[in-house]
């Protein structure tokens, strides 16, 4: 049997466009190849080049680029002279004019003498001509050539999102012109409710910006968590002419897919609160859902920062403008800490803590896959996989060189004289109050240390304290918390303000901040010594929790018409000629009745 290969299948287009390259091929010249040599070698003589700014930004003048034939085709009077593969070929046959290799560019065989309008002074020597200031406009020296090649926008981009959308750092709402003015005082009246004035305000400020997917995504987000409903657009077909007869309110509710449900008006049931949702949007909600890349995290916060600057600078609430003015300040906070949160996260709880709980039994202990046989087969074979966990060897050096810089006599006697066992575990949630970092004696210590373990573990970094206090969210009723974080029910709440001291390498010290959030795992070893033994999930300083999370992800469940809610539901139901047994139809009766 032939092992030989099968030749590749061309698409249809391909084929297509190789037997229209075949038949141009086989023509020698375009049935108008005159009238193209002709107009192009006007493009590009004496008489007329030096004076066509156009061209010459493009060739340079006595520089003489080549010019892409695709610009060229691009002219008034080319653009009738199709396809271009035969535009090429006639251009090859010119005497005057040179195409290039691969027939993308063009350009004279004997560069250009003399000056050109590329010249400041080209006008001066040309005292017999005349021109039209009309027609003729002066160019503005030193000329700037044209690129040749297409501009290349980043990858995801084109450019109509090169223009400003309004989001940008820099963007400043425009003057208000009086009438403006005007008509916004009688829309934004504070005699008017609340909800009528912020859903006009929604609908205008969208109007003011470029929403593109990655704004629009995070501010439907933030609507629908901040109990904003959105939905189809009402007036659907709405002409130019009907709209020039409205003005900006009805136009306004006319373009409207964002509705405040009247409901939200109630002062028993709905509390108007920018900080509140914009803190528990931010730092809960948005990182859980899209995570922390700086990128996406300074697109949230910008989204949030231009809209609050709308508020304001309307004057939509001013009731409310102490608010704005708070949660803006957040924003700004925001930008700057859910990046380290999520640095910081990745960091803890570091090498110290991690012997710790490798040697005594925590969350860390049996995680080492350096020893085992699957790993050195991957490993022999070639397979790229990191080492998980500490060995048993290092684990003990790194945590008793932390117990001798840091630890008391006590402690340190502990740990020659026997293993140490876990004498309390603890999940609680913590507030970062203090960060000190290795002092000068710790240093030296650890300096010589390294002299003693660089040729078996490397250079030991030293440990400094990270000092927390208990802390926890407040969150709301018990029935009321999410199952995902708290499948257990409202936790087991320490002592509030108690404080713990945990030791941890200088870069793990780098990484926190004061006031940083984290739900982690403490355990407590004999004599006394606290290890931080896991990092569930980081916070920022201001993390808030919110029940507008649950109808977030709320989907209506489907309505299922059964036998049981239709004529001559009693009749038997035959399947592959038997009967239903007794248990199918138990469970049918189950199942959702209409009636």
């Amino acid at each position: 049997m032939s092992t030989e290969e099968p030749e590749s299948f061309n698409s249809a287009p391909e084929l297509l466009a190789q037997a229209k390259a075949k038949a141009v091929a086989a023509q020698d010249d375009h049935p108008e190849g005159d009238a193209i040599r002709r107009q192009v070698e006007f493009y590009f003589s004496d008489e007329n080049l030096p004076v066509d700014l156009h061209l010459l930004q493009q060739c340079g003048g006595r520089e003489n680029i080549p010019v892409s034939i695709s610009r060229i085709c691009s002219f008034k009077k080319m653009r009738s002279y199709k396809p271009k593969l035969l535009v090429i070929a006639a251009l090859r046959k010119s005497t005057f004019l040179e195409v290039s290799a691969d027939g993308k560019t063009i350009k004279r065989k004997i560069p250009l003498q003399g000056k050109t309008a590329l010249d400041k002074d080209f006008l001066e020597e040309e005292d017999e001509i005349a021109f039209d200031p009309r027609t003729r406009k002066p160019a503005v020296y030193p000329v700037p050539l044209q690129p040749q090649q297409k501009k290349v926008y980043p990858r995801g981009t084109s450019k109509n999102m090169q223009k400003p959308t309004g989001f940008e750092d820099t963007y400043v709402e425009p003057p208000v012109t009086p009438a403006e003015a005007e008509e916004e005082d009688r829309m934004y009246d504070e005699d008017r409710p609340f909800v009528e004035r912020i859903e006009i305000a929604l609908q205008r400020f969208k109007q003011k910006r470029r929403m593109h997917e990655m704004y629009a995504k995070v501010f439907n987000k933030l609507m629908r968590y901040g109990g904003v409903e959105c939905g189809p657009r009402m007036y659907q077909g709405l002409s130019q002419t009907e709209m020039k007869e409205m003005d900006a309110e009805e136009i306004a509710r006319a373009m409207a897919v964002h509705n405040v449900p009247w409901d939200r008006a109630d002062e028993k049931q709905w509390a108007v609160d920018f900080v509140g949702v914009g803190s528990a949007f931010l730092s809960s909600w948005y990182p859980a859902h899209y995570g922390y890349a700086p990128g996406g995290i300074k697109t949230a916060c910008q989204v949030l920062r231009s809209f609050y600057n709308y508020l304001r600078y309307h004057r939509v609430c001013p009731e409310f403008d102490d608010q704005l003015q708070a949660v803006l300040k957040m924003c700004d906070l925001a930008e700057r800490e859910l990046v380290k949160v999520d640095a910081a996260g990745l960091t803890l709880p570091g090498d110290f803590n991690t012997s710790a709980s490798t040697l005594f039994g925590g969350v860390h202990a049996g995680l080492f896959a350096g020893d085992k046989s699957w790993f050195q087969e991957a490993k022999n074979e070639g397979v790229s996989v990191n080492e998980m966990g500490l060995r048993e060897q290092e684990a003990r050096v790194k945590f008793s060189t932390g117990i001798a810089a840091l630890g008391t006599d006590e402690q340190q006697d502990a740990i020659g004289a026997t293993d140490l066992k876990i004498v309390k575990r603890e999940s609680t949630g913590l507030e970062v109050t203090a960060i000190d970092l290795p002092d000068d004696i710790t240093r030296e210590f650890y300096d010589a240390q390294t002299e003693i373990v660089r040729n078996k573990l490397g250079r030991l970094e030293p440990l400094g304290k990270l000092v927390c206090k208990v802390w926890y969210a407040d969150d709301c009723d018990e029935w009321d918390l999410p199952r995902d974080k708290y499948p257990n029910g409202r936790p087991h709440k320490l002592d509030q303000g108690r404080e713990f001291e945990f030791w941890a390498e200088e870069h793990v010290l780098n990484a926190c901040f004061i006031g940083m959030k984290m739900d982690a795992s403490v355990v407590t070893l004999e004599g006394g010594i606290v290890v931080l033994d896991d990092v569930k999930q980081t916070h920022c300083s201001f993390y808030s929790w919110l029940p507008n999370e649950f109808w977030m992800d709320n989907k209506p469940k489907a309505v299922r018409w059964l036998a049981k809610g239709l004529p001559d539901y009693e009749e038997n139901i035959e399947i592959s000629g038997s009967q239903k047994d007794d248990q199918d139809k138990t469970q049918e009766d189950k199942e959702f009745d209409d009636d």
